[in-house]
C-alpha cells in the first residue's frame, strides 16, 4: 500500500504521539499524559482516513489511559494494557522509510 506524503506525515505524527503517551505513562507523569491524551482526544474528533481497527485501538487507548490518569482501579495493571495496546498501535502506524540512495563517499587522494 503506497501512502501519500499527507498520510505518511499523519502516520509518523501519530506515532510519535502515541510513543510520548508510553513513555510518560513509563514516568508516571500524569500531567503530561493529560496533555497527550488531549491531543489524542483531537486526533480521534477529526475526520480521518484511519482503518477501523487502529481507530478501535486509540479509542481504548484513550479510555485506558483516562482510567490511569484518575487512578480507578489498580494502576499497575492499567500501566501493562495501555503498553500493550500502545505496542499493537505502533506495529500498526509504524511506517517503513523509503529507499534513500546510499551517500557516495569520495575516494581520498593522496
Amino acid at each position: 500500500m503506497k501512502l501519500t506524503a499527507q498520510q505518511r506525515a499523519i502516520r509518523l505524527q501519530l506515532y510519535g504521539l502515541v510513543q510520548s503517551l508510553s513513555y510518560v505513562v513509563r514516568l508516571n507523569d500524569l500531567k503530561t499524559a493529560q496533555h497527550f491524551r488531549a491531543r489524542l482526544a483531537w486526533v480521534l474528533r477529526r475526520p480521518h482516513d484511519l482503518a477501523r481497527p487502529l481507530h478501535g485501538d486509540l479509542k481504548e487507548l484513550f479510555e485506558i489511559s483516562g482510567l490511569w490518569v484518575r487512578n480507578v482501579g489498580e494502576r499497575r495493571d492499567l500501566k501493562l494494557q495501555i503498553r500493550r495496546l500502545i505496542f499493537r498501535i505502533g506495529q500498526r502506524v509504524k511506517v517503513q522509510r523509503r529507499n534513500r540512495r546510499p551517500v557516495r563517499r569520495m575516494a581520498r587522494l593522496k
